[in-house]
């Protein structure tokens, strides 16, 4: 990931470890550990270029989870949509370079499978809009 941007992801996963508190912290990965979840950013580019040369940026988030309760994992994956799609003042979570502008659920939380060792995996995803002052 490029530093703008580990920024982003690292202030939503402060945000979601401290205001939702799922069953888990958030780990950086596109494989959750067991009992875990994870977030990991896919390919992205600007969208826009201002005159002053700031840029929006759409990126596309993965959010997945595992556990032995489907209840749990499906429930903390849903609270955390819930709690950065409706979030309305997202200066919290922006840096000093970045500002978000929206979160919103592109893929709602949804069973995927479920492991030999009995973990369930769960599978979402996100779009995050920002400005990149810089």
């Amino acid at each position: 990931m490029s530093s703008f941007i580990d920024g982003i992801m690292q202030s939503i996963a402060d945000y979601i470890d401290t205001e939702v508190e799922p069953y888990a912290s958030i780990v950086f990965g596109s494989d959750p550990p067991d009992g875990g979840i994870c977030m990991i950013q896919g390919s992205s580019a600007p969208t826009d270029t201002h005159l002053d040369k700031g840029m929006i940026y759409r990126i596309p988030v993965v959010l997945n989870g595992k556990n032995k309760n489907q209840a749990v994992l499906l429930d903390d994956l849903t609270a955390i949509h819930k709690a950065l799609t409706r979030k309305t003042d997202y200066s919290g979570l922006s840096t000093e370079d970045c500002q978000i502008v929206d979160i919103a659920t592109t893929a709602a939380p949804s069973i995927i499978g479920r492991e030999q060792n009995s973990q369930w995996i769960c599978g979402s995803s996100l779009d995050v809009t920002f400005y990149w002052r810089k």
